[in-house]
């Protein structure tokens, strides 16, 4: 089950367990999810505290309300002592935003390092053995990236399970391969995207959260989602019942609809059962401010 809470500032919180998602995201305004848990950022929004801790920033694409904060977050890191940040971003831009970096070292007189990693689409960025970060094609305007978090596994091939474990040593010494790789998608974020051939990617498929943007909702915004390149609910609605995910949720939508009514026109569109997998980001509705605490809601019912 999936328990959602809110922090003060009006970030989401959502949990899954042994890890968790923290973010804003509204359609033109700001995107940013952390995964801190993997260490991971998606996209910088204008960089809030949380952001800060991870190391990796995963950057989808160059609009200004997924990428404002890039040089806060590394000028911030370096200035409090933490390493450089790392970035992945579409290869396309690296230059471009190298240029953008370098100009703010000009600018505030501070050698701030960083690493930027060009990523392709297919490419498998090996974070460590056992974690990796695959670069998904998404369909945006100009080079956009998604990105989905690897678990990777080596497992004893099924026909030697009843080998010792001498007998395996001297396999390995002899070359022979005695594993095999597994590689288990966690968490896939799509950053802004509209419809194509990435929600038929197994990263994506299989992934047991799926982050994905759904901007606009009423009939009367489908030529702006089409111009924007963005996800209609339409267009979500045919995508959901080919995904296998766990949860799926939604971010990006737009302030000209709100959420009570995304939520009334997408169960519509997909139907209760649907909806019990399907979570709003920034559905707010329920949340406190009080200091440091937390409010914990029940999981999704398919009630309105």
């Amino acid at each position: 089950m999936v328990e959602k809470s809110f922090l003060v500032q009006k970030f989401a919180k959502l949990s899954f367990g042994t890890f968790h998602l923290i973010g804003y995201s509204v359609g033109g305004e700001e995107t940013v999810v952390q995964a801190p848990e993997f260490n991971v950022c998606f996209d910088f929004g204008r960089c809030p505290f949380f952001a800060l801790t991870s190391d990796i920033v995963c950057l989808s694409h160059s609009h200004m309300d997924h990428i404002a904060g890039i040089g806060y977050y590394l000028s911030q890191r370096h200035f409090q002592g933490m390493k450089p940040g790392m970035i992945l971003l579409p290869r396309e831009i690296e230059r471009p935003v190298d240029a953008l970096l370098r100009a703010w070292r000009d600018v505030e007189r501070q050698a701030t390092p960083y690493e930027l990693v060009p990523m392709s689409p297919g490419q498998l960025f090996e974070v460590r053995r056992d974690f990796g970060i695959r670069a998904l094609a998404t369909h945006h305007g100009g080079p956009s990236l998604g990105y989905a978090l690897i678990s990777i596994r080596e497992k004893l091939k099924p026909e030697l399970a009843g080998l010792s474990g001498p007998e395996l040593v001297k396999m390995k010494k002899r070359g022979e391969e005695i594993q095999y790789r597994t590689e288990i998608p966690t968490i896939a974020f799509l950053g802004d995207t509209t419809a194509g051939p990435v929600f038929e990617d197994p990263d994506v498929q299989n992934a047991q959260v799926l982050v994905t943007e759904c901007t606009f909702f009423d009939d009367i915004h489908r030529t702006k989602a089409k111009a924007g390149r963005h996800l209609h609910v339409d267009d979500f609605a045919r995508i959901v019942p080919k995904l296998k995910n766990e949860f799926i949720i939604i971010t990006h939508v737009s302030r000209r609809t709100g959420l009570r009514r995304a939520k009334s026109v997408l169960r519509r569109r997909i139907g209760d059962e649907q909806m019990k997998r399907i979570h709003f980001l920034m559905d707010m509705e329920g949340a406190i401010d009080a200091g440091d605490v937390e409010q914990t809601l029940p999981p999704p019912t398919g009630e309105e």
